[in-house]
């Protein structure tokens, strides 16, 4: 592992505020940039060694996140359900109407590819990227969707103005360089795109339960973004007209809950999203 500068502000001075074991029980140290305040793991693991993470049983077994077969049909339908009702929280639709009837859209981080599915099946051309293997393949020959299987910050290099709408759905924690990534998104869209992005919120939730945080899942997961911080470094990049959401009150979706878990759960995710302390957050922006 590697201590490196901040991906922010390239800070090099942190403060330590725990450490972890992560998934393949190695420690992890938690930081704070001590001039941005980017909460990120420092030392950092290469990208090699994070992705061991992504074999088989990360999409198969992952029971602490309430699933044990990402490939399932309910798995996809609950997904779905979810991305969905982001969309129309943003007000995704009624400007989704104002496009021409041929547009592209890129989904980074795309997983076993249904939101790529979702979009061609509203007829935009999709296309979704993804490091892991086996949910490209999944993507690929069981959906039939436009899969790649790669970096998405070493392919199309030189494609400029190319797509209405990029999406990052719950990928830019993950991300070695997320700064890099949403330099390369704001190139790679056409004039007055969107990007919607949605990323673990490191706010109250997050600063109370510490390491015991549903999204503290190191190594898979690299930076933790408070909403502030996340809207600033996108506005310095250049994209405008930011709006956003935040939900989840940190109860995680559990197989055979109980009756009295399931209304606590819904009770407690209506009550943070009004409050708008979610530890989930969903931003829509627009290049300019």
């Amino acid at each position: 592992m590697e201590l490196i500068r901040c991906n922010h502000c390239e800070g090099r001075l942190f403060a330590r505020l725990y450490s972890k074991q992560g998934s393949d029980g190695i420690d992890y140290t938690l930081a704070r940039c001590s001039n941005c305040k980017l909460v990120q793991v420092n030392p950092q693991p290469s990208a090699e060694e994070v992705a061991k993470c992504y074999e088989s049983s990360y999409f198969t077994q992952r029971t602490d996140r309430g699933y044990d077969n990402y490939y399932s049909d309910s798995i996809k339908k609950e997904i779905t359900r979810v991305f969905t009702l982001n969309l129309e929280d943003l007000e995704f639709f009624p400007w989704e109407a104002t496009l021409p009837d041929s547009k592209s859209t890129l989904d980074i981080g795309c997983a076993a590819g249904y939101f790529v599915d979702f979009m061609d099946k509203r007829g935009w051309m999709a296309v979704g990227i993804d490091i892991a293997k086996e949910p490209i393949h999944f993507a690929k020959n069981t959906l039939g969707v436009i899969a790649v299987c790669g970096d998405f910050l070493t392919w199309d290099k030189e494609i400029k103005n190319k797509y209405e709408l990029i999406t990052l759905w719950a990928s830019l924690e993950h991300l070695h360089k997320p700064k890099e990534t949403l330099e390369k998104i704001y190139r790679h869209l056409k004039p007055n795109g969107r990007l919607i992005l949605s990323t673990c919120r490191y706010g109250s939730l997050a600063k109370v339960l510490r390491k015991r945080w549903r999204y503290m899942n190191v190594p898979e997961h690299l930076y933790f973004y408070s909403l502030d911080l996340l809207i600033e470094q996108c506005q310095e990049i250049g994209f405008k007209n930011i709006s956003y959401i935040t939900y989840g009150s940190g109860f995680t979706a559990k197989k055979n809950a109980s009756k009295l878990y399931k209304t606590a759960k819904r009770f407690m995710d209506g009550f943070v999203k009004v409050l708008d302390q979610g530890d989930m957050m969903v931003l829509s922006l627009e290049k300019s």
